[in-house]
Protein backbone atom coordinates (compact mmCIF):
# COMPACT_ATOMS: atom_id res chain seq x y z
CA UNK A 1 0.00 0.00 0.00
CA UNK A 2 3.00 2.17 0.81
CA UNK A 3 4.15 1.50 -2.87
CA UNK A 4 0.62 2.38 -4.34
CA UNK A 5 0.51 6.14 -2.63
CA UNK A 6 4.30 6.97 -3.32
CA UNK A 7 3.59 6.35 -7.38
CA UNK A 8 0.25 8.29 -6.88
CA UNK A 9 1.81 10.75 -5.00
CA UNK A 10 4.67 11.23 -7.43
CA UNK A 11 2.65 11.07 -10.00
CA UNK A 12 0.13 13.65 -8.95
CA UNK A 13 2.77 15.82 -7.51
CA UNK A 14 4.13 19.64 -8.92
CA UNK A 15 7.81 18.61 -7.83
CA UNK A 16 7.51 15.03 -9.71
CA UNK A 17 7.71 16.52 -12.98
CA UNK A 18 9.17 20.21 -11.78
CA UNK A 19 12.73 19.35 -12.58
CA UNK A 20 12.73 20.15 -16.06
CA UNK A 21 16.43 20.98 -15.93
CA UNK A 22 19.77 20.76 -13.78
CA UNK A 23 18.78 24.49 -12.52
CA UNK A 24 15.46 23.84 -12.26
CA UNK A 25 16.77 21.00 -9.74
CA UNK A 26 19.30 22.84 -7.91
CA UNK A 27 16.38 25.52 -7.42
CA UNK A 28 14.11 23.03 -6.41
CA UNK A 29 16.50 21.80 -4.02
CA UNK A 30 17.27 25.33 -2.27
CA UNK A 31 14.09 26.57 -2.24
CA UNK A 32 12.98 23.13 -0.14
CA UNK A 33 16.26 23.47 1.85
CA UNK A 34 15.43 27.42 2.94
CA UNK A 35 11.97 26.23 4.03
CA UNK A 36 13.22 23.81 5.95
CA UNK A 37 10.97 20.96 3.55
CA UNK A 38 12.76 17.82 3.96
CA UNK A 39 10.07 15.89 1.37
CA UNK A 40 10.80 18.36 -0.88
CA UNK A 41 14.58 17.86 -0.19
CA UNK A 42 14.00 14.06 -0.72
CA UNK A 43 12.21 14.42 -4.33
CA UNK A 44 15.15 15.47 -5.95
CA UNK A 45 16.98 12.77 -5.42
CA UNK A 46 16.83 9.07 -7.10
CA UNK A 47 15.85 5.53 -4.88
CA UNK A 48 19.59 4.90 -5.57
CA UNK A 49 21.11 8.03 -4.93
CA UNK A 50 24.62 8.32 -3.06
CA UNK A 51 24.24 11.12 -0.23
CA UNK A 52 28.25 11.66 0.81
CA UNK A 53 26.62 14.47 3.75
CA UNK A 54 28.08 16.67 6.13
CA UNK A 55 27.33 14.23 8.86
CA UNK A 56 28.20 11.01 7.36
CA UNK A 57 30.28 8.95 5.39
CA UNK A 58 27.84 7.99 2.45
CA UNK A 59 24.49 6.77 2.26
CA UNK A 60 21.80 5.51 -0.18
CA UNK A 61 18.45 6.73 -1.87
CA UNK A 62 15.82 9.02 -0.11
CA UNK A 63 16.67 7.54 3.89
CA UNK A 64 19.65 8.61 3.48
CA UNK A 65 18.61 12.06 2.56
CA UNK A 66 15.78 11.94 5.03
CA UNK A 67 18.27 10.93 7.55
CA UNK A 68 20.55 13.63 7.34
CA UNK A 69 18.37 16.37 6.59
CA UNK A 70 16.08 15.36 9.32
CA UNK A 71 18.32 15.23 11.80
CA UNK A 72 19.84 18.92 10.72
CA UNK A 73 16.33 20.39 10.51
CA UNK A 74 15.77 18.94 14.11
CA UNK A 75 18.29 20.80 15.70
CA UNK A 76 18.30 23.92 13.37
CA UNK A 77 15.70 26.12 11.50
CA UNK A 78 17.24 27.44 8.34
CA UNK A 79 16.78 31.18 7.75
CA UNK A 80 18.79 31.71 4.76
CA UNK A 81 20.83 29.45 2.39
CA UNK A 82 22.80 30.52 -0.72
CA UNK A 83 25.24 29.07 -3.32
CA UNK A 84 27.92 31.25 -4.56
CA UNK A 85 30.89 30.02 -7.20
CA UNK A 86 28.38 27.94 -9.36
CA UNK A 87 29.28 26.04 -12.04
CA UNK A 88 27.69 23.49 -13.94
CA UNK A 89 28.70 20.96 -16.95
CA UNK A 90 26.06 19.34 -18.71
CA UNK A 91 26.57 16.72 -21.54
CA UNK A 92 23.93 14.72 -22.75
CA UNK A 93 21.68 13.56 -20.05
CA UNK A 94 24.35 14.01 -17.00
CA UNK A 95 24.93 17.12 -15.50
CA UNK A 96 27.90 18.10 -12.77
CA UNK A 97 27.19 21.02 -10.62
CA UNK A 98 29.89 22.37 -7.92
CA UNK A 99 30.36 25.38 -6.00
CA UNK A 100 30.90 26.71 -2.43
CA UNK A 101 27.37 26.99 0.20
CA UNK A 102 26.70 29.38 3.48
CA UNK A 103 23.27 28.16 5.62
CA UNK A 104 22.68 30.09 8.07
CA UNK A 105 20.42 28.36 10.84
CA UNK A 106 19.36 29.14 14.58
CA UNK A 107 19.28 26.39 17.11
CA UNK A 108 16.30 24.93 18.05
CA UNK A 109 16.71 25.53 21.49
CA UNK A 110 16.99 29.19 20.76
CA UNK A 111 20.78 30.56 20.82
CA UNK A 112 22.41 32.99 18.23
CA UNK A 113 22.20 31.99 14.13
CA UNK A 114 24.88 29.70 12.92
CA UNK A 115 26.30 30.45 9.38
CA UNK A 116 28.01 27.54 7.71
CA UNK A 117 30.06 27.42 4.93
CA UNK A 118 31.01 24.65 2.81
CA UNK A 119 31.04 23.84 -0.72
CA UNK A 120 29.32 21.07 -2.47
CA UNK A 121 29.12 18.69 -5.89
CA UNK A 122 26.34 16.62 -7.38
CA UNK A 123 25.62 14.72 -10.37
CA UNK A 124 22.18 14.71 -12.05
CA UNK A 125 20.55 12.74 -14.50
CA UNK A 126 17.90 13.05 -17.10
CA UNK A 127 14.70 10.48 -16.63
CA UNK A 128 12.55 11.35 -19.54
CA UNK A 129 12.52 15.09 -19.36
CA UNK A 130 12.68 14.71 -14.79
CA UNK A 131 16.26 15.74 -14.08
CA UNK A 132 17.11 14.48 -10.46
CA UNK A 133 20.21 13.99 -8.67
CA UNK A 134 22.12 10.62 -8.55
CA UNK A 135 24.89 12.26 -6.51
CA UNK A 136 25.90 14.65 -3.86
CA UNK A 137 28.57 15.90 -1.89
CA UNK A 138 28.45 18.66 0.49
CA UNK A 139 31.09 18.93 2.70
CA UNK A 140 32.90 21.75 5.41
CA UNK A 141 36.76 22.49 5.29
CA UNK A 142 38.05 21.29 8.19
CA UNK A 143 40.28 24.25 10.42
CA UNK A 144 44.08 23.98 9.94
CA UNK A 145 45.38 22.68 13.29
CA UNK A 146 46.62 25.87 15.21
CA UNK A 147 50.67 25.46 16.17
Amino acid sequence: MKLLTLILFLAISPAADAFDSPQALQAGFMAALRANDIEGLVMCYTADATNFAIDSMSGTGPESVRASWGGFFQAFTVTAAELSDEHLEVSGDLAAAWGLFTITAVPAGGGDAVVIKGRYMDVAKNFDGNWLYIADHASVPVPAEEE
